[in-house]
């Protein structure tokens, strides 16, 4: 009584539940990671949330839950501008990979080549360099928010300022003319 007769049904049923089961093999042989490495592995993101935000704090400005005053060197602020543009991404993934310490910084950030892989290593590092590149746009909107600013504030002074001086003029305007109409009445003879 139904569209396709039971065999067919059982045929389209099979097919679907061998695809997937296809599919579900093929998607866990790409999967070599513990559930809790997965976790901290869905993005570069979460990775140095992870990984590296103890020290260096989740925004990247050196300012981790394990930076103290006594910490020295204290951890590097990957906002500043002017310092991730003197760094290469060869020096950036060296560090991640043999530690700071490769790359003659401070031996307590550790290597985490054996931990991560290559490919996160290099998607760290685009991270890191966002988060530098994010700053710049960020002070880059800041400076040309203060001259809108400026302009606004200006215009709105400039505004207020006429306001005043139209206000005061017809004030002074309509006084004098009230003074005219008295001084007209009493020089006009009764």
């Amino acid at each position: 009584m139904g569209y396709f007769p039971t065999c067919k049904k059982m045929v389209i049923i099979g097919s679907f539940v061998l695809l997937g089961a296809l599919g579900g093999i093929a998607t866990a042989e790409n999967l070599d990671f513990s559930p809790r490495e997965q976790v901290f592995l869905l993005s570069p993101k979460k990775t140095f949330e992870y990984y590296c935000s103890p020290c260096h704090g989740t925004k990247g400005k050196g300012d981790g839950t394990f930076f103290t005053i006594d910490l020295k060197p204290k951890p590097r602020n990957f906002l500043d501008v002017e310092y991730m543009k003197k760094r290469t991404d060869d020096q950036l993934i060296k560090s991640i990979t043999d530690g700071s310490k490769a790359v003659d910084k401070s031996n307590l950030c550790p290597p985490w080549g054996k931990t991560l892989s290559e490919k996160r290593i290099k998607e760290l590092v685009a991270y890191i360099r966002g988060l530098s590149t994010q700053e710049a746009a960020n002070t880059a909107v800041a400076a040309k928010e203060t001259v809108v600013e400026v302009k606004k504030s200006s215009a709105f002074k400039s505004s207020v300022r006429w306001l005043f001086l139209i206000v005061i003029t017809l004030a002074l305007a309509i006084g004098a003319i009230g003074e005219w109409k008295k001084l007209r009445k009493e020089s006009l003879p009764r």
